[in-house]
């Protein structure tokens, strides 16, 4: 009965770091991808996105300037007028 108990909880702990490794490269591949995003907005590389980075970005979609004013102020969390990565993790 030890031997049962002992195979199905090293089978259970195999599953679960598996389990554990899997979510980890999927949180790092989703990083890499909004990190990457963020680069393409931030143009001068100054860690942040201005409005005009933003636009000149969204511009070539021909989305309205409106539409794209409200998109910015959603990932502007503190309204400073700049969008850092953390603002833009948060929102991605």
């Amino acid at each position: 009965m030890k031997s049962k108990t002992l195979k199905i909880s090293v089978l259970t702990l195999g599953l679960f770091t598996f389990c554990l490794t899997a979510q980890a490269q999927t949180e790092k591949k989703k990083k890499s991808k909004t990190e990457k995003a963020f680069k393409g907005f931030d143009k001068n590389n100054d860690g942040t996105i201005t409005l005009e980075e933003f636009k000149s970005k969204k511009r070539k979609k021909e989305i309205p300037a409106k539409k794209l004013e409200k998109a910015y102020a959603r990932y502007d969390a503190d309204s400073n007028g700049l969008v850092t990565m953390e603002e833009f993790k948060n929102k991605a």
